[in-house]
């Protein structure tokens, strides 16, 4: 079936968030690699902290945005009747 223009042979297209193989290889790889060196990388921060514990911090801080999911932010704007009534909320809350 030949690929027509404006249709999609996977109209539901790839999942959100979802790694490519190569990614996945790569981190796999990594995380490999990583593990035998666990000890090694404890022993580096443990150093570090003694020198310098602000550079430690910035450190930590650096390595840990490979395993932290990043933070995003949002603005959410709804605009409020002025018929509500606070206070009426929370009591309604408390039932």
């Amino acid at each position: 079936m030949p690929f027509k223009k404006g249709e999609s042979g996977n109209i539901k297209g790839r999942p959100k968030g979802a790694k490519d193989k190569n990614t996945r290889e790569a981190r796999e790889l990594f995380l490999k690699t990583l593990e035998g060196q666990v000890d090694k990388l404890a022993e580096s921060f443990d150093k570090v902290r003694e020198r310098s514990p602000e550079k430690y911090l910035d450190l930590f801080a650096r390595y840990a945005q490979f395993f932290m999911p990043k933070k995003t932010e949002s603005d959410i704007k709804r605009e409020v009747s002025s018929e509500f009534n606070f206070n009426e909320a929370i009591k309604r809350l408390r039932e």
